[in-house]
């Protein structure tokens, strides 16, 4: 029987832990609790017979192997889900250069995306996250004996949809499927819950998880095993690893004053790359002991001897002594942030410190003794608990929960399997209700992390979901296209995280069908839906064509985001360059296509890109822009030769018409699918063969100009019908000069009418507004 666990995918560390008729903890195959997030790419030449040069190592392995190979050793992935490389906090990252692995826009993607570069390759953060998971996957397997195939997976409360739905992706490709997104207060809480109060008890907790990587709040209300979700804040760069810099820069400060060197930095960067390596990963080492160590002592000592040399070659040894006192001197900015943070979540759901029961925390950086100290100030030391095992806390609650959502679970009394929906054991009679109600999570009522907007049309935005709202939840409102002929409706949607518009997705959407006779635009009703992991789903329907409508998640970054920010760039540069309204109509139709091509680019389980859509749709956005350009419209040609067959068929030779009609096909074929030098060619082809209808265009301009009479002056259009059909009777009676006559007489007027509607430019049109 497949299982189900929970796992703590943490900065640093990650946990794993299952619950079946008690709670434990499950070892790597190390047979350590903790479990490095770290993934190193080690180019394995002997590989290439399996039709791979890159063999990845996760965990303590990779965290060792990185003194030898940090350029292609990564840590804190996590830091880098969902996130864009146009970041703040990953442009600091890159500017630093302490980063010792490459961090780069992916080829298939927008600035909305990043990837990492390791052993010469670029690879997602969910990418690299799966080779965590799917280490965890398979270590649980081996000490369970038994197929992991599910998992409640914890992130941090401030995760926004885009690092959730990362998430989500990278346990798909390690092979997980995703009972619930927790988050880590939340799982702490519970772990904390299940184990301290009674199925009577009552309180509010404020939980103050300070992990590795990020700083989570979150604010709770447990009652009966329920769990309410007042309000969430936190800030994801906020962690154990700021405080390991923070000591970092503080030991290389001391040395460069002991050795008189200017620019320590500079130093270590010059040095050979092993060494180099070697070096800042021993430092990396040495500080997190030292870190650790003084939880416990007022000093600790950070030795490395001969790792540096100086320019002259001359070894340089690090000897620091770290006292308590400088230590929390170092880190009070740090604490400051993240009492503001606390405060600032307490007047976001209006509460106030006196409302709050107990204080958890939980996360290894929580341990502190100058971290409890501020907490115990800010809410009274009578209310604050460290939780017993801060470190495996989120792991157990996420085990917990996995536990309770899974379909079949063990009879703490018999052992026996036994399904949710019992309520007495039919092996041995325990009353199964009655413990899951008093041992178990009986619900979790989740809030919405961020406000939820949708862009309108001027840089308008309009509120759609707001902070704290109870999950899961949907908002359904309708908006209007903004000109009556709109077929393409781009919708973005955005949240705001501390202050500043974070974009979480865009959908386009496409309306191949026109209103009769209706000078009205359309309305489109759009339904934003938040699942309880925070999780975002996009639904839009045409009000007047309820037939017409999609329901899919939001493009983040990836390959389909790239080339529908393509598309948005070349409708912009049409618009702004004044096309006529053939290019604007032919540019529409051709987007509408594109959509439907690029709908089909991103696998929505795995996110893998599917490249030969990719590809077409690529082609199809190239090929668009560069007829534009020019000004060529393969089917405005195409319907003015059908139009050329179907009036005057009779008058043109049979060879031509034959000729004329393998070259409709021929360029039909090529605008749908060939390349823009295909469907030029296919293009000029046809164009020859018209020109070689000699007078037979002369009609066909008097015929285009009633045509658009017909469209602009619907009174005038009798002019230029009634004028071919005397023509026509003229040439069937072989009047010669009568039918030179009238064309004399009614060219000039069908040129100024096409002169006046065809030099008309367009706009192609695709916001919406209240």
């Amino acid at each position: 029987m497949a299982r189900s666990i929970g796992i703590d995918l943490g900065t640093t560390n990650s946990v794993m832990g299952i619950k079946t008729t008690h709670l434990e903890i499950i070892t790597n195959k190390d047979g350590e609790m903790l479990t490095p997030s770290c993934v190193s790419a080690k180019k394995k030449s002997k590989l290439l017979k399996f039709g791979s040069k890159t063999q990845f190592v996760v965990g303590r392995d990779a965290l060792d192997w990185m003194k030898q190979d940090a350029a292609n050793t990564i840590t804190a992935v996590k830091r880098l889900m969902g996130r864009n490389l146009g970041d703040p906090e990953i442009q600091k990252i890159i500017a630093d250069r302490k980063c010792p692995y490459r961090i780069a826009g992916h080829s298939r993607g927008t600035s909305n995306s990043l990837a990492v570069v390791l052993g010469g390759n670029e690879y997602t953060p969910e990418q690299i996250s799966s080779k965590i998971l799917g280490k965890l996957k398979s270590d649980a397997e081996k000490k369970l004996g038994a197929d992991v195939d599910f998992a409640v997976i914890t992130v941090p409360a401030y995760f926004n949809d885009k690092q959730k739905h990362a998430t989500r992706t990278a346990a798909a490709l390690a092979g997980l499927k995703v009972r619930r997104l927790l988050p880590e207060p939340t799982a702490a809480a519970i772990s904390f819950g299940v184990d301290t109060m009674g199925k009577d008890d009552a309180t509010t907790v404020l939980v103050f998880d300070f992990g590795g990587g990020t700083f989570d709040l979150s604010v709770l209300t447990i009652s009966g095993g329920q769990f309410i979700e007042q309000g969430k804040g936190g800030n994801m760069w906020l962690g154990g690893e700021d405080i390991d810099s923070a000591i970092m820069a503080f030991v290389l400060d001391e040395t460069a004053r002991e050795y008189g060197v200017d620019d320590i930095n500079a130093l270590i960067a010059g040095q050979d790359e092993g060494n180099k390596n070697l070096f800042l990963g021993e430092l990396k080492v040495a500080v997190e002991k030292a870190k650790i160590r003084l939880s416990d002592d007022d000093s600790a000592y950070i030795e490395l001897p001969a790792l540096l040399k100086d320019d002259d070659g001359d070894r340089i040894d690090i000897d620091v002594e770290l006292t308590r006192e400088r230590f929390d001197e170092m880190i009070a900015p740090i604490i400051d942030s993240t009492l503001t943070l606390t405060r600032r979540l307490l007047e976001d759901i209006h509460f106030t410190a006196d409302l709050i029961d107990k204080v958890l925390l939980v996360g290894g950086s929580s341990r502190i003794p100058a971290v409890v100290a501020a907490m115990e100030t800010e809410f009274g030391k009578q209310k604050v608990m460290l939780h017993e095992r801060p470190m495996l806390a989120i792991a157990e609650g996420a085990a917990i929960l996995s536990h309770r959502l899974s379909d079949t679970y063990e009879c703490p009394q018999c052992g026996k399997t036994v399904s949710q929906a019992d309520e007495v054991c039919n092996g041995c009679g325990f009353d199964l209700q009655t413990y899951m109600i008093s041992e178990g999570v009986f619900d979790i009522v989740h809030a919405a992390a961020h406000d939820y907007y949708i862009h309108l049309e001027n840089n308008e935005r309009y509120l759609l979901i707001e902070k704290n709202t109870p999950l899961p939840c949907e908002k359904t409102e309708t908006f209007t296209l903004v000109h009556e002929d709109q077929k393409l409706v781009h919708m973005k949607f955005f949240n705001i995280v501390n202050d500043k518009q974070e974009s979480i997705g865009d959908l386009w959407l496409g309306v191949e069908e026109k209103k009769n006779n209706e000078k009205e635009p359309y309305q489109i009703e759009i339904t934003l839906k938040i699942d309880e992991n925070n999780l975002v789903e996009v639904a839009a329907e045409v009000t007047e064509l309820p037939h017409i409508q999609l329901s899919k998640t939001l493009s983040r970054g990836k390959a389909d985001e790239k080339l529908f920010l393509s598309m948005e760039k070349l409708i912009d540069a049409t618009n702004q360059n004044g096309h006529d309204t053939y290019t604007i109509n032919d540019l529409t139709r051709r987007m509408l296509s594109t959509i439907r091509k690029i709908d089909l680019v991103i696998d929505p389980e795995t996110g893998e890109v599917n490249i030969p859509a990719y590809e077409s749709a690529e082609m199809q956005i190239d090929k668009a822009a560069r007829l534009a350009e020019t000004d060529t419209t393969p089917t405005s040609l195409i319907y003015y030769a059908e139009g050329a067959l179907s009036s005057f068929g009779p008058l043109i030779e049979e060879k031509d018409k034959a000729k004329i009609q393998k070259r409709i096909k021929h360029l039909t074929a090529m605008d749908e699918k060939g390349t823009y030098e295909e469907t030029l060619a296919a293009h000029d082809a046809l164009d020859s063969a018209l020109d070689k209808l000699g007078w037979i265009n002369t009609l066909m301009t008097i015929e285009k100009a009633g045509e658009c009479c017909e469209l602009h002056e619907p009174a005038k259009a009798s002019l230029f019908f009634n004028a071919l059909s005397g023509i026509a009777r003229s040439y069937r009676e072989a009047k010669i000069d009568r039918v030179s006559s009238k064309l004399e007489e009614i060219l000039p007027i069908a040129h100024e009418v096409l002169d006046q509607y065809d030099s008309q430019t367009g706009t192609v049109y695709k916001d919406i507004r209240r």
